[in-house]
């Protein structure tokens, strides 16, 4: 390499005869280092030095012949003639380099004859194309990505494909065209060629010694190995049983340096251990806060002195954030305490979660583990550790969290925890998350709890369809599969009146799959069989309203269709019917006064009278009149029958979808009206 960097930097300088000076040195000293001349003459053409470049190569090219050093002379020329106008007066020397260097193939004949070699043309292609394709001669080793270590079985140039013997799969094609992208070559001494050369060997040696073999396996490879890819080249010698116990031994060879985290993490070697820990203090150095604290959990037992340059910085860092981000100072010192060496500073750490924001300090710490940690802490020293964990309730997403801390309070602080659940149940698009976690909580149950009842499910089956549940959507779903939560609740069979609704109004719930929907009748009709049956509903109406059809009644059934019928006898005495407007239009009004009348006789049995006075205003019933509130905007809403309905003036028909949102409902919960959500402020008797 020094020779590359002494004549790189003459050719800077344009000093070209002390590189040639230089070349022949070099070329007398060891003439079959050909990847170094290479290196030189492509840096002489950069420089617009071509000829001196092909001059000192043809020169090159003369030595190796000396020395009938034939691998090397071949790649000297096929150099030459790669960048030659006129490449086939290097027939001769290229074919008698090929012969010399690869003759001896067991393929050569073959893949001669399929390139045509013999031919006059293209030579350099086709000696090109031979050197390449002989790579994969049968019985050589390579490795590809996602296959592992693998045997050549067949070449095949007339297809163009060679055929390769993996663990998994026998007799893969690879074009020849592909296969330097996708084949590694496996020379020998490389660990993987040792599962073919010496299997049983290896094996032992790879199990005894991981750190030892994950070295080997670096080195031969020559670059830095994600984990899958380690997994990959290990598949077949690290059983699968003991791959985690031989991976974590593995890593802790002191000269391999991690790069990177999770999934996207690489390993290389490192040719000292020095080294090795020189890289991990720049990489450290650096890294943010948290990429510190993650490479201090992975790196600091490779040594006291790395451990104790780790732990000066992040004291350092935690003292800094204590008043600016105490979570994540809280967190530092919670990780340093479980590493070697003693941690030594005047930040008294349980400190930081004792304060009146004790509750977002815990949330804002990252590891769920450590929140747990922090939790327990906040028991045993806060005054007031009950307020805090049940601000971190909603501040929490973890469902083993919120758990813990349901569990706490109903242990210790029964009051807040039932006033959490209400505030979740009546406010679900506040808090989806803990909204989820109760569901959950209650599906798993083995009795149903008192407030899993039709009001929840109508609050699951709404909240598929709200942008607030999207990252739980999924996860809601589940609840109405066979056996789930909406099932059991229907099972339960004590609200007649919600199934019924529940039934008619399924179908516009879009966000329920029809399969799940039909799994919902079916429990109903188990549960309810009488709503197989179809019901006569009720028709509620005001007295005024009921006296008014009663005279629309009459007046039709006295006037009205007496008057029709004359008018008919009329227009039948005026002769020919066929060409007579005045009997057909008669005619018409007729039917229609005749089926009006059936129609409002078979209503007036099914009336219901509302009377304000026996209204039960403890929810929202029919005769109720309701107060919601939205901010500062204020609604009322009046639910009465058909027969009154005027939306624009607020009077809404308890059969329609907007009063049925609102039916059931009680003083201080939201609901969905209109779109919009609003608290019902108030519930009172309908008057005129």
């Amino acid at each position: 390499m020094q020779f590359v960097q002494d004549a790189a930097k003459l050719i800077t300088e344009k000093k070209f005869d002390e590189v040639e000076s230089r070349w022949m040195a070099e070329m007398e000293s060891d003439p079959t280092r050909t990847g170094l001349f290479l290196e030189v003459a492509k840096n002489l053409r950069k420089a617009e030095e071509r000829g001196r470049a092909d001059a000192l190569l043809e020169l090159l090219a003369d030595a190796l012949l000396e020395k009938k050093a034939w691998p090397e002379r071949l790649t000297v020329l096929r150099e030459l003639a790669r960048l030659s106008r006129k490449p086939d007066k290097l027939r001769i020397p290229l074919e008698e380099a090929l012969r010399k260097a690869l003759g001896d193939r067991p393929s050569f004949d073959k893949v001669a004859a399929a390139v045509g070699l013999s031919d006059d043309k293209d030579i350099a292609d086709k000696v090109e194309k031979m050197a390449l394709w002989l790579t994969y001669e049968e019985g050589e080793y390579f490795f590809m990505a996602g296959r592992g270590a693998g045997v050549v079985t067949e070449l095949n140039p007339v297809l163009g494909i060679c055929r390769i013997d993996f663990d998994q799969q026998k007799r893969v094609s690879v074009p020849l065209g592909a296969a330097p992208k996708n084949l590694i070559p496996l020379p020998p001494g490389h660990i993987l060629r040792d599962r073919f050369e010496r299997p049983d060997e290896l094996e032992k040696e790879v199990i005894a010694s991981p750190a030892e073999a994950f070295a080997r396996l670096l080195k031969s490879f020559g670059r830095a190995m994600a984990v899958s890819e380690v997994k990959g080249s290990m598949s077949g010698i690290v059983p699968d049983s003991k791959w985690s116990s031989w991976w974590t031994a593995a890593r802790k060879h002191p000269q391999i340096v991690m790069s990177g985290s999770g999934a996207r993490a690489t390993y290389a070697w490192s040719t000292t251990e020095g080294g090795a820990e020189t890289a991990i203090r720049r990489r450290f150095d650096q890294a943010d806060v948290r990429g510190k604290l993650d490479l201090a959990r992975k790196e600091s037992s490779r040594s006291r002195e790395i451990n104790a340059y780790f732990s000066e910085e992040l004291i350092r860092q935690a003292e800094r954030l204590s008043s600016s981000d105490p979570a994540l100072a809280w967190e530092i010192l919670a990780i340093l305490d479980k590493l070697p060496g003693e941690v030594r500073t005047s930040l008294d750490r349980d400190q930081l979660l004792t304060g009146a924001m004790a509750g977002r300090v815990i949330s804002g710490i990252s590891d769920r583990t450590l929140r747990e940690r922090a939790l327990e802490v906040v028991r045993e020293k806060h005054p007031d550790w009950a307020k805090v964990y049940g601000e971190t309730f909603f501040l929490d997403d973890d469902p083993r969290i919120l758990t813990l801390v349901m569990d706490a309070l109903g242990g210790g602080a029964p009051e807040i925890r039932d006033r959490l659940v209400d505030e979740t149940l009546r406010h679900p698009r506040r808090h989806p998350r803990a909204f989820f976690w109760y569901c959950r909580m209650a599906s798993e149950a083995e009795t149903l709890p008192e407030k899993a009842n039709f009001n929840l499910l109508f609050q699951m089956i709404e909240s598929i369809g709200w942008d607030e549940f999207s990252p739980v959507r999924a996860r809601m779903k589940d609840f109405f599969d066979r056996g789930g939560l909406a099932v059991r609740i229907i099972m339960k069979g004590e609200n007649e009146d919600s199934a019924r609704k529940l039934l008619g109004s399924l179908e516009r719930f879009g966000g329920v799959e029809e399969y799940r929907r039909d799994l919902l009748r079916d429990a109903m009709y188990l549960a309810y069989p009488e709503l197989r049956a179809p019901q006569v509903e009720p028709i509620f109406a005001t007295p005024d309203a009921l006296a008014a059809k009663r005279e629309e009644l009459d007046r039709m059934k006295n006037v009205d269709l007496p008057a029709t019928l004359t008018a008919i006898q009329v227009a039948r005495e005026m002769g020919d019917l066929r060409e007579n407007f005045e009997y057909k239009a008669a005619r018409q009004r007729q039917e229609y006064l005749s089926a009006r009348v059936a129609e409002l006789s078979s209503d007036l049995t099914r009336v219901k009278v509302i009377d304000p006075v026996t209204v039960d205003t403890s929810e929202i019933r029919i005769g109720t009149r309701v107060r919601l509130r939205n901010g500062d905007v204020q609604r009322e809403v009046t639910i009465l029958g058909p027969w009154e309905s005027d939306p624009e003036h607020g009077i809404y028909s308890n059969q329609s979808d907007a009063a049925m949102a609102l039916l059931g409902h009680r003083t201080d919960e939201v609901v969905t009206f209109m779109g919009n959500d609003y608290v019902v402020e108030g519930i009172e008797a309908w008057r005129k």
